[in-house]
């Protein structure tokens, strides 16, 4: 999407609404990646047009997402639940990028309204392994009938995944929110302000507090077992990985690291995903806590 186009489409609800809900029905054909899509349209007319504008588009989208949902034989609740999952919180981030023009801030409040949710969610509904065990071994009587090759029951993973679905659906979210209004704000400055996104981006931390609670949640959950500490722990890394990404772009951006090695970067997140994220949220971690303490003593 250029930035002609990312101009129409701000100016037009009628068709940013039709374009979001298209966009929300990729993941149902198997396109996972796309699920950050829809919620970069309404965050991108947010941030061009205002708030009433794009809580418009949003609440349309909506509604065609749950019919489309009704019509391929799913309750209207799950589309309506599904667009508020996918159209939600980069609607909520795209406002308060719109009001303090901080990538960086929202970050952090992203990460900690994650780590709430985190903390609500085993407060309230308990023990993760009870409550999801049940669904998850729904789920995987239903990919047996399905045919597909893979025994949960036996391989131990109806235990695993559902004592870690709390923190799982807690990072996807926060991961999709960021990235959804990443790509609105990049549509948004193209290409009058060109370039005014990737130094944005380059400058993401989470700041002296929230690194020091990622410290102590990673640390603990390698000294525990509790899913409340686990789950934490996830998040957090997602949020380095997050700040890491950025250093390395600052980096090719001062020339100390190639495109090639920044290109490799993101291959690996494919082909080595643990890997790269535990390097990432290091170099994220280190480089947080560096620009952090330069800040500090600065201001």
């Amino acid at each position: 999407m250029n930035g002609s186009f990312a101009s129409w489409i701000a100016d037009r609800p009628g068709p940013a609404i039709v374009v979001t809900g298209l966009l929300g029905l990729l993941p149902l054909f198997g396109l996972g990646f796309a699920f950050f899509l829809p919620g970069a349209v309404p965050a991108l007319v947010l941030l061009m047009r205002g708030p009433r504008i794009g809580l418009l588009v949003a609440a349309g989208a909506s509604l065609l997402l749950a019919v489309a949902m009704w019509a391929v034989g799913r309750p209207i609740p799950v589309g309506l639940i599904y667009s508020l999952w996918v159209l939600g919180p980069p609607l909520a981030l795209g406002l308060l990028l719109r009001r303090s023009g901080s990538l960086a801030l929202c970050l952090q409040v992203a990460v900690l309204a994650g780590a709430v949710m985190i903390v609500l969610l085993h407060a309230l509904l308990g023990d993760p392994e009870r409550f999801w065990a049940p669904f998850v071994r729904d789920l995987a009587e239903e990919m047996q009938r399905r045919g597909l090759p893979m025994d949960l029951e036996k391989d131990g993973l109806i235990e695993t995944l559902a004592r870690t679905l709390w923190g799982w659906v807690t990072v996807l979210t926060v991961l999709l929110a960021m990235c959804a209004l990443f790509l609105a704000r990049w549509w948004q400055t193209r290409p009058q302000q060109a370039g005014l996104f990737g130094a944005e981006f380059q400058q993401l931390r989470l700041g002296v507090v929230l690194g020091a609670a990622a410290a102590v949640a990673i640390v603990a959950s390698l000294l525990s077992t509790q899913p409340l500490v686990d789950d934490l722990a996830r998040l957090f890394l997602g949020a380095l990985m997050i700040v890491g990404l950025a250093a390395a772009h600052r980096f090719k951006a001062a020339g100390r690291l190639g495109g090639v090695w920044l290109g490799l970067i993101y291959v690996l997140l494919v082909l080595a995903a643990p890997i790269t994220v535990a390097v990432l949220a290091g170099w994220g971690f280190v480089d947080n806590w560096l620009r952090s303490q330069r800040a500090a003593q600065g201001a």
